[in-house]
């Protein structure tokens, strides 16, 4: 590292400059842009898997009362289809 430093400078002062300067904040600028595209994408991932399952239940629910409709008419229960 002192090879690269000019005659008479003081490597405790040397520095990364400027342009040292701009590598880092862009990289720091790219991340903070990553994690938050990230952290969009997991909440559309985790809210997309809850609004199935709420979907499915209340799926379900209305099967079941349908069953019990037909039981309480004496109607015979037609059979589910496979999910």
């Amino acid at each position: 590292m002192q090879a690269a430093l000019a005659a008479g400078q003081d490597p405790r002062y040397a520095s990364p400059g400027v342009l040292g300067f701009l590598v880092v904040f862009f990289l720091a600028l790219a991340t903070w842009l990553l994690v938050r595209s990230m952290v969009g994408h997991l909440r559309k991932v985790r809210y997309g898997a809850e609004a199935a399952e709420a979907v499915a239940a209340a799926e379900r629910e209305a099967a079941l009362a349908a069953a019990k409709s037909a039981r309480a008419k004496g109607e015979p229960e037609k059979p589910n289809p496979a999910p």
